[in-house]
């Protein structure tokens, strides 16, 4: 079988199928998420996992942003994207950590994102998909506030099927500290 690829109808290639999909499946590697450490005390962890190209994700990323970046004395973020390591089995391993009764709430759940709540004491709360976390943000945050405006802005609509929007920045871990480093220097 030969899969012909053309482009822009300039030239035309043939490749073997078998080719094409062993080099497609090596740029796709699965990736390893970054540990989750206990989360300091004081915080919230709001941690976002799901497919690294999604509308509702990349959104849901975005509130959590926004929610951090308004209080950093309050939350920290987490977030593990990666398209093929999400589903089935970073989901299946984040879902064993829950509460029996979590479990049992999320137990359909098989859609990106996947949002969770980490405290201090080391209880974790499931909120769901994109719509359990914009549940979660508009009973938190008081519209009243107008600190809260870009939050809940960001709560208020579907998103969108932009490029911006389901291709977003799914690089960086977010705001929790993954890593321990100690720097020694050395006296004279």
């Amino acid at each position: 079988c030969l899969l012909q690829l053309s482009l822009s109808g300039l030239f035309h290639l043939q490749y073997p199928a078998k080719h094409i999909m062993q080099s497609v499946m090596g740029l796709f590697s699965i990736s390893k998420p970054l540990p989750r450490p206990p989360v300091p005390p004081g915080l919230i962890r709001i941690c976002v996992s799901g497919f690294g190209i999604s509308h509702h994700t990349g959104r849901a990323r975005t509130i959590v942003d926004a929610i951090v970046a308004t209080y950093p004395e309050k939350y920290e973020s987490w977030f593990y994207f990666d398209t093929r390591g999400f589903r089935p089995t970073f989901l299946d391993a984040i879902k064993s950590e829950l509460s029996d009764d979590d479990k049992k709430k999320m137990a359909d759940h098989k859609t990106s994102p996947f949002c969770w709540l980490e405290r201090d004491d080391g209880t974790r709360e499931a909120l769901g998909g994109r719509d359990g976390l914009v549940d979660w943000a508009r009973g938190t945050f008081d519209a009243k506030d107008g600190t809260n405006k870009t939050i809940l802005d960001l709560c208020a609509s579907e998103p969108t099927r932009t490029w911006g929007e389901v291709k977003f920045d799914a690089s960086t871990p977010g705001t929790a500290k993954t890593t321990t480093t100690t720097t020694t220097t050395a006296e004279e």
